[in-house]
Formats: C-alpha cells, structure tokens, sequence
C-alpha cells in the first residue's frame, strides 16, 4: 500500500489555515481535520448549537466527496464540544447524518475551541473502491 499523502481542494468547505489541511487522503483512508460551524464563506453559524453541528456536517461531506469518500463511509468521529449541557441537542444532529452501523465516536469536554465557537468535529472515512456508490 502507497503511503504517499495527498490533499485536495475542498470546494463547498471552508478554506483550511495556511498551516493545515482540511484533509489528508493516505492508505485508503480520509482523514478529516476538524470542522467549526462556519459556511464556506469563514461566517460563523450564528444560534443553537444544532445548526452549528448541522454546518460542520455539511462542511465535513463536502471535505469527504472532494477525496472521494462520504459521511456514509466514515469509521470514527471525534466531537469537541465546551458544555455537557449541549450533548443531548449535538446527538440529536449529529445522529441524523450516520450511516448504518454508525462509526466509532468519541466526545471530549474542553475548555476551549477556535474562534470561540462551542463544538469542533473530525472524522475518518474510508475512501471507497471504483463504483462503489458513495
């Protein structure tokens, strides 16, 4: 298996810093750097949380399709989120974006985010074989 990594535009996503990449695509696999809930355009998601959630899903199939993957193909997801209080309201968004079974997950309580936001979310999908449906 090569090793080589490669990091593809990501149209429909939010500009990566100039120090990351949105994503890695190395092994079969798409490693997804984490999302803010901001449009494509850099503005924040203004409201409850779930929107913010909403915008980082868009954001991470967009990351996803642009390394020829999908959220149907991911295996884990990390979520970093400021309040427990908001855990109920992320699941209830989060939850309508995963495929069958759903990946592994972990949820990690922080003191801080970038940009002063309240949840950041990463994931791993893999990159499916020629034809299969995405």
């Amino acid at each position: 298996m090569s090793s080589e990594r490669i990091a593809n535009a990501t149209p429909g996503a939010p500009t990566a810093p100039s120090f990351l990449s949105n994503a890695i695509l190395s092994n079969g696999f798409v490693y997804c750097s984490g999302q803010l809930g901001q449009t494509p355009d850099g503005k924040m998601v203004e409201g409850p949380i779930g929107k913010r959630v909403d915008q980082i899903m868009d954001n991470l199939e967009a990351v996803l399709k642009a390394h020829g993957s999908s959220l149907a193909h991911t295996v884990k997801f990390n979520i970093y989120i400021i309040d427990y209080k908001d855990f109920a309201e992320i699941n209830e968004h989060y939850i309508r974006r995963m495929p069958t079974p759903a990946p592994a997950r972990s949820c990690i309580g922080v003191a801080n985010l970038p940009r002063g936001t309240d949840v950041e979310i990463e994931c791993v999908a893999v990159v499916p074989k020629p034809g299969a449906k995405l």
